[in-house]
């Protein structure tokens, strides 16, 4: 077992990824994401108590997701152009044990394989009781040549529908091989940040595992050793550590709900991850102030990378660019953002506020 003060020691040089770059309205970008201005650099350190008083990261959550459909090369692509800082491919695992990148294990809601009627027969109930039987197409039950016959859609009501049926699905190595092949808007390494979806499912299903799967696409292109622009995460505990015994690169507890934080926090064993993910409700509490959460995890040496901002779906009505500076000046180390643009035009405003 690695010494785990030791590992989150290097969490303060992953944090580092995200150097400022001055975004004003007369500011373009170069092609290829490249900012033509040249940037700028702020000088000290970031104004809130986040750890090391590094700015905290701009995680392009499923890609551009709010602009084009999630878990496609294209918003990636779009994602890194807009400045974040990290792109999340959601990761499961094709019936021929490939990763793929979507965030849901079925694919209706996310692709246009029910206007495919070779496939109109793969349409099954599920017995895993997390989906409650839902009817659907399910990843597993397509090979990766099958999958690559399909196209991504927009599953988000209200959001621009013009990209479907335009883009495939990728594989977790070609989204690595995109982040080889770019910057950030800030000419840094791209930092990719997977998250694997149901692990204990797949288990169940006898496919590989999926945590050595992560590492060996990882290894392939020589993102895998301490120190490369990874963060891997989910939401099973069990996963989790397990992971962490296994790679040097910082691993991320996901949580959702309240309950969740309390259980996993009330184990003799926690905490056995570097970076804890909240879901963003966690993180006050009904009277405004603080719940702690961020506090108490600072106080350990864990980052805290809460989700998810959406520029369409406000918090109580407040304005987005509101919403997201009442939680950097919480001390957040990162932040899940489906608007890229919005998050770090918003982090930029705080960097340079008179």
């Amino acid at each position: 077992m690695k010494n785990q003060m030791t590992k989150r020691t290097g969490l303060l040089a992953a944090l580092a990824f995200a150097p400022v770059v001055a975004l004003s309205a007369c500011d373009t970008m170069a092609p290829g994401g490249a900012d033509a201005g040249g940037g700028a650099s702020a000088g000290a350190g970031w104004v809130y108590p986040s750890l090391g008083r590094e700015r905290p990261l701009v995680i392009g959550h499923r890609g551009a997701s709010g602009d084009v459909p999630e878990h496609t090369l294209e918003t990636y692509q779009r994602a890194l152009n807009d400045g974040a800082d990290c792109i999340e491919p959601d990761l499961v695992m094709t019936k021929d044990n490939v990763l793929v990148a979507r965030h849901d294990l079925y694919l209706s809601t996310t692709t246009n394989v029910a206007s495919k009627p070779e496939f109109a027969n793969r349409k099954r109930k599920t017995d895993d009781a997390a989906y409650e039987g839902r009817n659907d197409w399910w990843v597993e039950d397509f090979t990766l040549a099958e999958i690559k016959s399909l196209r991504a859609v927009q599953p988000f009501p209200g959001r621009t529908k013009v990209f479907d049926g335009l883009y495939q699905i990728p594989t977790f190595d070609e989204v690595l091989m995109l982040a080889k092949s770019r910057l950030t808007v800030a000419s840094k390494p791209v930092c990719v940040y997977p998250e694997a979806k149901a692990p204990a499912h797949h288990a169940r299903l006898g496919k590989p595992d999926m945590g050595d799967a992560i590492l060996a696409a990882l290894a392939r292109h020589g993102m895998a050793a301490k120190g490369s622009p990874v963060f891997i995460q989910a939401f099973e505990p069990d996963f989790v550590k397990a992971m962490n015994a296994k790679t040097e690169l910082p691993v991320v507890m996901l949580i959702g709900d309240q309950a969740s934080y309390n259980s996993i926090m009330a184990r003799p064993d926690a905490p056995f991850w570097d970076g804890l993910g909240p879901n963003i409700g966690l993180l006050f509490g009904a009277d405004g102030k603080s719940s702690g959460v961020v506090e108490a995890s600072h106080a350990k040496g864990i980052p805290v990378h809460p989700w998810t901002f959406r520029d369409d779906q406000p918090v109580n009505g407040e304005a987005i660019e509101v919403t997201i500076k009442r939680y950097l000046a919480l001390g957040i180390d990162g932040f899940f953002t489906d608007f890229p643009i919005t998050g770090y035009r918003v982090r930029n405003e705080v960097t340079f506020a008179p």
